[in-house]
């Protein structure tokens, strides 16, 4: 006779094997979701996940409705490249994860004829990897978003800090290259209206104006744990809008003014 794994007195050659079996079960049970480091990581291993990651976003209702949006919205514009900027670490973050999955998305919707860049400081060496093998330009260095454009050009800045959208209507802050500009971040007007004017002026002088000329599309509220893509938006610069403008309205802000802060991204 022989205790089992709870405890009780059992006779061995009757109860021995199912115990053993119970047991081989919970291992097996265990190793299908055995936690698996990061750090660790091979380009497999990260493909395998945003696999996934593209599964879950696909079949959710927040895509089935953001699909709706693009086409009325996003792509009309018809980007000729596309700039992604602030995702953050894809081998680190489920938000980046799903994030990057969209603009692989996005990218084929709206089938980019020309480049796809990215950047972040703190993407690894594996987040580069994994880029160059979807054909993204990783750019190499620390633009803090200041990126002036020639082409319709779409930015997509999601959760990124106040002052790196700034930074890029600052760099195409005239009536020709504005209308080359669309973003997908925050909306500015979450900024403008419900923070000291002061502090707007110091680290985000280029959102103040901007707000009076630009066309906002928002996402669908709810996805995953809504820390995703929540208060994201489509965001553009109509040439109606800036037909109207001043040559004041593009004098008022100083580009010399913006923050030379390093860690907007």
């Amino acid at each position: 006779m022989s205790q089992d794994d709870d405890g009780f007195t059992t006779i061995e050659s009757k109860f021995k094997y199912m115990s053993l079996s119970g047991n081989k079960n919970k291992r097996k049970k265990k190793r299908g979701h055995v936690f698996q480091d990061p750090d660790h990581y091979t380009l497999a291993d990260l493909k395998s996940v945003l696999s996934k990651r593209r599964e879950t976003l696909t079949e959710s209702r927040f895509y089935k409705e953001l699909l709706d949006t693009f086409h009325a919205s996003l792509i009309p514009t018809r980007p000729h490249d596309m700039v992604c900027y602030g995702i953050g670490s894809i081998q680190h973050s489920k938000n980046a994860q799903f994030q990057f999955v969209l603009a692989l998305l996005i990218r084929d919707l709206l089938k980019i004829p020309g480049q796809v860049s990215i950047f972040d400081p703190v993407m690894t060496d594996l987040d580069k990897e994994l880029c160059k093998e979807h054909d993204i330009y990783v750019i190499d260095t620390n633009e803090d978003g200041k990126r002036g454009v020639q082409k319709p050009t779409l930015f997509y800045m999601p959760h990124c800090g106040r002052g790196l959208y700034s930074n890029t209507l600052s760099a195409n802050w005239n009536k020709d290259k504005l209308g080359n500009v669309i973003i997908i971040g925050n909306r500015f007007d979450m900024y403008v209206g419900s923070q000291l004017e002061r502090d707007l002026k110091r680290e985000c002088p280029f959102l103040i104006p901007a707000v009076d000329i630009v066309d906002c599309v928002t996402f669908p509220k709810e996805f995953d744990d809504n820390k995703v893509f929540n208060d994201l938006s489509i965001q553009t610069f109509p040439r109606q809008k800036l037909d109207e403008t001043t040559r004041k309205f593009w004098d008022d802000v100083s580009i010399e003014s913006v923050p030379q802060d390093k860690d907007v991204l």
